[in-house]
């Protein structure tokens, strides 16, 4: 573990000329040059570095979102928020590297081209919408978020549950009403707390929290207070939420709520929560789609890679169109999901969600009759025939397929939040950044000095709202 300057400053240097001398070879010989490269980096984040171009670039993405809500944030409270989202960023990247995960270019063009379909547009605008910069790099971008989001879900989906009963008695309440829920347009402060708070942590918290309310109710800007602690790149507006996704301790001071009206401050295992109501309204229950369809699945392997089964579908495909096979044959010669071959591979009718993410994503891109893929999905890569599609309105089963996703996106950002947290707090974070330095702003972060007793804190006002409630953590 780094314990001085010296061996700290040495760590950077080596990280940062490692990456510079990508680049040019002949740069680690020039001791200018090594100042310079140094001079770039905003932080250390493990093994990693976060360079002040990456920093900038954050900034400037943070101010634009800022502008378009009409909030005049202090530069300082952007850089800081700004690097704060790049080192979580940072962080599970490393994650993600040091588990093995790998994106081919096959495998992003085939995520790329999903995402097209499903936001209805093109590639090439996706990759334009990451700024003016090259299509490697915009590749690049779209690569790194795609493994943070796959990492986060798999991460944080973990510490989700919820029980069949839940989901029944939320569908039955759902029905009840027509499908009809109240939407709340809602936007949030979070003062952050950390898992193991000290009595003046906790403390200078509270106060914080009630300063925060006292501005907000007093109109400063809801954004412009919620920066002074965001810990991402969000802004504090969420957007309308259905009833059933807000937060348990927060729900009965929001039904209460007047459009304008700010309540708090309620605490979460993750720190303290202002929520400001801008507007209520409704919405019905979605009607279910469900989809009729078969599949062939070829997997790969050390010995057998994705080129080869692609290569391999691609070339049933063409057989099936020339009529030399029907799907329903090659199922039984070629898929290797023993389950569905046999029966020419149907799957009968369900669900997209009940399937693999890209499996799901391959499904929804197809017009009933048609062939479609390979796609890719954990199980490996697949030619989906999409046979017919039926809209289900009125049974219990579309109220439970809501509930289930209100109950589960819930539940996801609070447990998303606190798993950001734990691992941002086993993380080794050194701060050069200049300007935020000079501002006195401080991010370090070393686990080995910390001490892992936990501690629990109560406070009755923060508490009035929302007894008999908690948060996933």
């Amino acid at each position: 573990m780094i314990k001085n300057n010296r061996i700290i400053k040495s760590l950077t240097v080596a990280l940062a000329l490692a990456s510079y001398a990508l680049g040019s070879a002949k740069a680690v010989e020039n001791t200018d040059v090594q100042n310079q490269v140094l001079d770039s980096t905003a932080a250390v984040v493990n093994n990693g570095i976060i360079t002040e171009n990456e920093l900038n670039a954050m900034v400037a993405s943070i101010e634009e979102k800022y502008k378009n809500h009409g909030a005049n944030v202090d530069p300082i409270d952007i850089r800081r928020q700004a690097l704060q989202a790049l080192i979580t960023r940072s962080i599970i990247l490393q994650m993600a590297a040091n588990g093995g995960m790998r994106i081919t270019d096959m495998q992003l063009d085939s995520t790329l081209e999903q995402s097209a379909l499903r936001s209805n547009t093109s590639v090439e605008q996706i990759l334009k919408g990451y700024g003016n910069i090259s299509t490697a790099a915009a590749r690049e971008k779209f690569k790194e978020d795609y493994v943070i989001n796959e990492v986060r879900r798999n991460s944080v989906a973990q510490r989700v549950h919820i029980s069949p009963s839940e989901i029944e008695s939320l569908a039955k309440a759902l029905k009840s009403r027509g499908g009809v829920e109240p939407q709340y347009h809602i936007a949030q402060i979070i003062i952050p707390m950390s898992s193991n708070p000290s009595d003046n942590e906790y403390i200078r918290i509270q106060n914080e929290a009630k300063k925060a309310l006292k501005e907000a109710k007093a109109g400063v800007n809801f954004d412009e207070i919620a920066a002074k602690y965001a810990v991402n790149e969000n802004n504090s507006d969420f957007g309308y939420i259905p009833e059933s996704s807000v937060p348990l301790p927060f729900l009965p001071a929001v039904v209460s709520a007047k459009p304008g009206d700010v309540v708090g401050p309620f605490r979460s295992a993750i720190g303290m929560h202002i929520i400001k109501v801008y507007d209520v309204s409704h919405s019905a229950a979605r009607p279910i789609k469900t989809y009729d369809s078969a599949h062939i699945l070829i997997k790969t392997s050390i010995i057998f890679s994705d080129e080869a089964a692609v290569a391999k579908l691609k070339s049933i495909l063409d057989d099936i169109k020339a009529g030399k096979i029907s799907f329903e044959e090659a199922a039984k010669k070629y898929s290797e999901d023993p389950g569905s071959a046999v029966n020419g591979g149907n799957l009968g009718y369900a669900t997209a969600q009940t399937y693999d993410p890209g499996f799901a994503k391959g499904l929804e891109s197809l017009k009933v009759g048609q062939i479609g893929g390979p796609f890719k999905s954990s199980f490996g890569w697949h030619l989906i025939y999409l046979k017919n599609t039926k809209i289900d309105r009125e049974s219990l089963d579309v109220f439970k397929q809501k509930a289930q996703e209100l109950l589960f996106d819930r539940e996801y950002q609070e447990a998303l939040l606190s798993w950001e947290r734990s691992i941002r707090e086993l993380a080794y974070i050194h701060i050069l950044d200049p300007i935020l330095l000079k501002a006195g702003v401080s991010l370090e972060n070393d686990p080995s000095q910390k001490n892992q007793t936990l501690e629990i804190h109560d406070d009755q006002n923060s508490q009035e709202l929302s007894k008999d409630a908690k948060f996933v953590d």
